[in-house]
């Protein structure tokens, strides 16, 4: 088992046994096969060399060209996840044409085989949610925003305990929340500058458009109209259409609310970046407080952390880290192992996570 510089190292090693950070905690597990992400956090944690297995000479000299290093769990998990988002996007995209052209039904069983695979990966490993950042590509982003805001609506009734055969049409309502938008003229909706009164009062439309789309369609039930209705009214009563307070709305409105602002913010546009999950966790909270239904912020921001040890995130000052320990009364300032210290965002006000890597 030679010890190696990580400088030397080579894409398609296998650790020979566990690395650990300078400060004891558990970086890579024995057995990792290192690719470019692996080779990048070694460099992040100041890790000099590693223990790797031998490589079979006989091996080595048998290799052709197009043998490649099987990527490791997590990577080839990521994949997958990103592969099946991708075909789901792209279904989607192809079955809102007709709607888009004048149809009146929304193919509702299309939608759901398209986006039944990637909710399944999900609900198995909700970890991957935190990588809908990376997802992001600013010329496709109203069909990627109407899967993922399916997918963490799904999750987030999941994490509330909302009955289970309720899951899929939660994340319908999700999915189909700017259905309206295919009544909008679409010089308004790719307008890249700002939106004249007018022009917003007919984007705010999409909201009464999507509840008749919806209502029209079979296989759908109220709550799913009603997210499309009501998903930009607040518990205070400033959103609209209609002006209603928190009692007035329908839970499946609240909970694809959350989603919708969370992937918005997290996401990069034309006009603007996309914000870090936790730096948009943290103006959810802020938002709790008259805005959103605090009790599905708070179920939402507890499930989106509590995956988050051993991540690895970038602070505002630019140092890089590797989230150690999530503390559930303050889950949006982690504990950060960096340079061999760790840095308790919870007393370190000054910093945050800007980036999730």
């Amino acid at each position: 088992m030679p010890v190696i510089p990580v400088k030397k190292l080579s894409i398609g090693a296998k650790l020979a046994e566990d690395v650990h950070t300078p400060l004891g905690g558990l970086l890579f597990t024995k057995g990792t096969l290192i690719s470019e992400k692996e080779m990048e956090l070694l460099d992040v944690f100041q890790v000099r060399e590693v223990d790797v297995e031998e490589m079979d000479s006989s091996r080595t000299e048998e290799k052709t060209e197009t043998e490649k290093p099987k990527p490791n769990a997590g990577t080839q998990k990521q994949h997958d996840f990103q592969a099946l988002f991708e075909k789901a996007t792209a279904s989607l995209k192809a079955l809102m044409l007709p709607v888009q052209g004048g149809q009146q039904n929304i193919p509702v069983m299309e939608v759901r085989v398209a986006i039944t695979p990637v909710l399944q990966q999900v609900h198995e490993q909700p970890n991957l949610l935190l990588t809908l950042q990376n997802l992001s590509r600013i010329d496709s982003y109203p069909h990627e925003h109407a899967i993922a805001v399916g997918l963490l609506s799904y999750t987030i009734a999941k994490w509330l305990k909302v009955p289970e055969k309720e899951w899929m049409q939660i994340a319908l309502a999700g999915t189909l929340l700017d259905v309206g938008k295919t009544r909008i003229d679409r010089k308004i909706l790719q307008k890249p500058g700002k939106l004249t009164a007018e022009e917003f009062e007919e984007i705010k439309k999409h909201t009464v458009y999507g509840y008749q789309l919806l209502k029209a369609s079979p296989g759908l039930n109220e709550g799913v109209a009603l997210a499309a209705l009501q998903h930009h009214e607040r518990e205070d009563g400033s959103g609209y259409p209609l002006g209603l307070k928190g009692n007035k709305l329908h839970l499946y409105s609240k909970i694809t609310a959350v989603a919708d602002v969370y992937h918005a913010m997290s996401s990069e546009r034309v006009y603007k970046k996309g914000l870090s999950p936790y730096l948009v966790a943290e103006q959810l909270i802020q938002d709790s407080f008259g805005k959103l239904d605090p009790t599905i912020v708070h179920t939402f921001v507890r499930g989106i952390t509590q995956f988050s040890v051993g991540t690895a995130v970038e602070l505002s000052d630019g140092t890089f880290g590797k989230i150690i320990f999530t503390d559930r009364n303050h889950p949006t300032r982690p504990m950060v192992e960096a340079n061999g210290r760790i840095i308790n965002l919870a007393e370190a006000r000054h910093l945050s996570i800007v980036k999730v890597i």
